[in-house]
């Protein structure tokens, strides 16, 4: 499997609180991850930082043999993440109220199982088209489900950064999982609101399908998102399955 990741602190914010990362099962089945912090201070990089590591060195100590065997353990774990990191956000004043949106990634045979909480998107991407797979847990998402307000509408809603959910509250979280089949030469990409809220589906799109390779991919997304105003920080991590079986 093709991967490469890149995250920026963009153009208008100081500290960087976006984690991305991989990790890799006893078998070498790889997991992605990304992470979008907030929180005062450096908070927000504390709680990307903790759902990172906690999740993806847990991954490293298994071997699934199915994605539906993988689905249980993954809302569980990313379950105890929000219970950890708002344990911790109580032991320091600095701490309180942080969070962390998250995406996650992994492909076991010929199937890829990703969870999310936030709005921290997955794509797929086929030689043809760009498809969101995971559904933004935020206010204008609400609103555009509720239709009162238009998909194009929810791209400058002036409220359209406010999350639903996030890893850190107090309240039991509620995980979204999607299990699909993989084709190869399918490209996947994880990414935080910095990209999407820069770029269009279509500059995404255009941008992966025309480059060489991801990792001069990955490079040009951040320099395009950055060019349009680099408003926030900026991740992407990108992968593409070769072949089929396992990868």
């Amino acid at each position: 499997m093709e991967i490469a990741k890149l995250t920026d602190v963009g153009k208008r914010r100081q500290v960087n609180q976006d984690q991305v990362g991989v990790f890799y099962d006893k078998t070498g089945q790889p997991m992605l991850i990304l992470c979008d912090g907030m929180g005062g201070h450096n908070a927000g990089d504390v709680a990307a930082e903790m759902a990172l590591y906690q999740l993806g060195h847990a991954f490293e100590q298994t071997g699934f043999s199915s994605s539906h065997q993988a689905k249980g353990w993954l809302q569980a774990e990313i379950e105890a993440c929000n219970q950890r990191i708002y344990e911790k956000s109580q032991l320091f004043q600095d701490l309180q109220g942080m969070g962390t949106t998250i995406v996650v990634l992994v492909i076991i045979d010929d199937f890829a199982l990703a969870g999310h909480v936030g709005d921290s998107r997955l794509y797929l991407i086929t030689p043809t088209d760009i498809e969101q797979k995971t559904k933004d847990h935020s206010y204008v998402q609400e609103l555009v489900d509720a239709e009162m307000i238009t998909p194009e509408e929810a791209d400058h809603h002036p409220q359209k950064n406010i999350i639903t959910r996030s890893l850190g509250s107090q309240d039991p979280v509620q995980v979204d999982l999607v299990r699909f089949y993989v084709n190869a030469d399918d490209v996947f990409l994880l990414c935080s609101d910095g990209l999407t809220d820069m770029l269009t589906d279509q500059d995404i799109y255009q941008t992966i399908v025309t480059s060489p390779d991801l990792k001069t991919a990955v490079n040009k997304l951040v320099d395009q998102a950055n060019a349009a105003g680099g408003r926030d920080n900026i991740s992407v991590v990108l992968a593409r399955r070769e072949g089929g079986g396992r990868v």
